[in-house]
C-alpha cells in the first residue's frame, strides 16, 4: 500500500514540475480548454448512451 501511495505522489509531483516548467500562458489556458473539453465530452457520450440503452428497454 505504501509502495502505490509514494508512486503516485512521484507521478504527482513530476506532473506538476512538468505544468510548471510551461512559460507560455496561452498554451497552458490551450491545456486547461483541452482538458475541460475532453471531460465535458466523455459525459456527454455516457448520457446518450445511457438514454440510449434505457430507450432499449422501454
Amino acid at each position: 500500500m505504501k509502495k502505490s501511495y509514494y508512486e503516485v505522489k512521484t507521478e504527482v509531483k513530476a506532473k506538476f514540475l512538468s505544468w510548471n516548467n510551461i512559460k507560455n500562458r496561452k498554451l497552458k489556458v490551450a491545456l486547461v480548454l483541452l482538458f475541460i473539453t475532453i471531460m465535458a465530452l466523455k459525459v456527454f457520450t455516457t448520457v446518450l448512451t445511457f438514454d440510449w440503452i434505457a430507450s432499449l428497454f422501454n
